[in-house]
């Protein structure tokens, strides 16, 4: 047996142990781990490294089509493969906004000649698409935005939600009441300074929204996840609804930073929804940790630097995380604050198991060769050698961290290796069972 790709001599991270040994790769699959005598056409010696299941991110922003300015596939990808990212989830808020089978299909088009790595999309959920929601082929599921944002596609009608959940579909939803963040914009119009986001879009803006979907589901019995969760309010609402139905996420930015952070990087650490407390961010681990919140996701949403220079009431809201998203989560390994098998499990085994997508996020031979190699030991500043995002910027820029990516495989070839990206590479759409 002629094997395409062998990774020898690595610590190989699967669902139960570690396995010291070689992984062998044909036809795009992991098609043998532990001692491998035979040859292949491409070898790696990863020794001292560890091999993990390639990262799946179930929400990002890469702007494509709209906004080139900011980011786009090709340069996104970029980023997601050097983060060792192998599969994205886009979402819908881009120009036009993905409401129609029509503008799904050009993001499609879009992706399958630029993404260097694996991806997927949500349709989004506005007024008067009910029809269009019910004739897409192939979506992760359906983007609802209960709060404003960047792209506004705010559905404030609960009868009109209840037309949503009945259609049984995994609904994503950005749970931020609309009308209390409206209230508290009228009171604070007159300030310019970025801490006061945290208080415009409050942690009661975000706890009712999030106690109004999860009732409303419950009711209609639909499947509902509650994305980039970041109050302990939340978590305390999200533990009454545990159950098969009731899922959420939370981000890197609200695991990691803190309201303190507006002190030193202002707008640009501006995003919805806003920063937290230290208590709230304790909670976000603890509900990890008991499965209370499944998966961590990026909600990379670049924006240029001049923009976020901006005063506050003109600056937009978001921030970029496909190259910091493992790295952090690595560096925590190496602190003790968690171990491999959570990490694997926050961002490659719930992600794939919540969006139904087989054969990825595992380490298993039939499974897809979608690999993170990653060596626990190196340390460097983030922003050391610049970024792959078109933004050109992070909120974790500077922080030293240990444990970081160092090649990225997808669908069993090479796409990142050295700090350099192989750009002719192009990852395949993910299709959900």
């Amino acid at each position: 047996m002629i094997f395409d790709l062998i990774l020898r001599n690595a610590k190989i991270v699967t669902p139960s142990e570690i396995i010291e040994g070689d992984l062998g790769i044909i036809k795009g699959k992991i098609t043998k781990i532990g001692k491998i005598l035979e040859k292949a056409q491409i070898e790696r010696n990863c020794m001292g490294l560890h091999i993990l299941p390639g990262l799946i991110d179930m929400h990002v922003h890469f702007r494509d089509p709209g906004f080139p300015n900011k980011e786009d596939f090709h340069s996104g990808s970029m980023a997601a493969a050097a983060g060792g990212i192998t599969t994205v989830i886009d979402m819908p808020n881009t120009l036009p906004p993905t409401l129609t089978c029509e503008a799904l299909e050009e993001k499609r088009k879009i992706a399958s000649q630029k993404s260097l790595v694996n991806y997927g999309f949500y349709i989004g959920f506005s007024k008067d698409n009910i029809d269009e929601i019910k004739k897409a082929k192939n979506i992760a599921g359906v983007k609802l935005f209960m709060g404003s944002t960047t792209g506004n596609m705010l559905v404030e009608d609960l009868d009109l939600i209840e037309k949503l959940l009945a259609l049984k579909k995994f609904v994503i939803v950005h749970a931020e009441d609309d009308k209390i963040i409206r209230e508290n914009m009228e009171k604070y119009k007159d300030s310019q300074d970025p801490s006061v986001h945290s208080t415009i879009r409050s942690p009661k803006a975000a706890y009712e929204a999030c106690k109004t979907i999860l009732h409303l589901a419950k009711k209609m019995e639909a499947r509902i996840h509650i994305t980039h969760a970041s109050t302990e309010l939340e978590v305390e609402e999200l533990q009454k609804f545990k159950g098969p139905l009731v899922s959420a996420d939370c981000t890197t930015h609200h695991l990691y930073l803190s309201q303190s952070a507006y002190s030193d990087q202002a707008n640009f650490v501006k995003m919805n929804p806003p920063l937290r407390t230290n208590s709230d961010k304790a909670a976000l681990w603890k509900a990890l940790k008991e499965g209370i919140i499944q998966a961590i996701a990026t909600d990379h949403a670049p924006h240029d630097r001049e923009e976020k220079a901006a005063s506050y009431s003109s600056a937009p809201s978001g921030v970029p995380g496909e190259e910091t998203l493992l790295p952090l989560l690595l560096n925590s390994v190496n602190n003790g604050e968690i171990n491999l098998s959570d990490l694997c499990r926050f961002v490659c085994e719930n992600p794939a198991a919540l969006l139904h997508i087989p054969f990825k996020g595992k380490i298993c031979e039939g499974y897809d060769a979608d690999l993170a190699i990653v060596d626990m030991e190196k340390e460097m500043k983030v922003g050391a050698n610049g970024y792959f995002t078109k933004c050109g910027w992070s909120p974790f820029n500077g922080w030293n961290l240990k444990g970081w990516p160092v090649m990225t495989v997808v669908n069993g070839a090479i796409v990142y290796e050295g700090g350099k990206l192989n750009e002719d590479s192009r990852g395949s759409e993910i299709h959900f069972m």
